[in-house]
């Protein structure tokens, strides 16, 4: 599987979500306070750095498949989202 390299700028923003994410899981495994966690955590890193929409979404998606919230991440792909 393969993630694009992401820009410095947005690794701290993105270590901090999969925190956030890993103490959701940890607490409510992939039940919907989960999911609400995972859409709300993603909504912020996208609305900080639009210009790499697809590479947060995708680092996210694998971030659940590792946790084992989802048996196999889906990847956008990242062509979608260039102009």
């Amino acid at each position: 599987m393969f993630i694009a390299p992401i820009q410095a700028s947005s690794r701290r923003s993105l270590q901090q979500a999969g925190e956030r994410l890993r103490q959701h899981y940890q607490r409510y495994r992939s039940s919907a306070p989960f999911w609400d966690a995972y859409q709300q955590v993603q909504r912020e890193l996208v609305a900080a750095y639009p210009e790499h929409q697809a590479e947060l979404c995708n680092r996210l998606a694998v971030f659940a498949q590792r946790l084992g919230a989802v048996e196999k991440a889906q990847l956008l792909e990242t062509a979608e989202f260039e102009h």
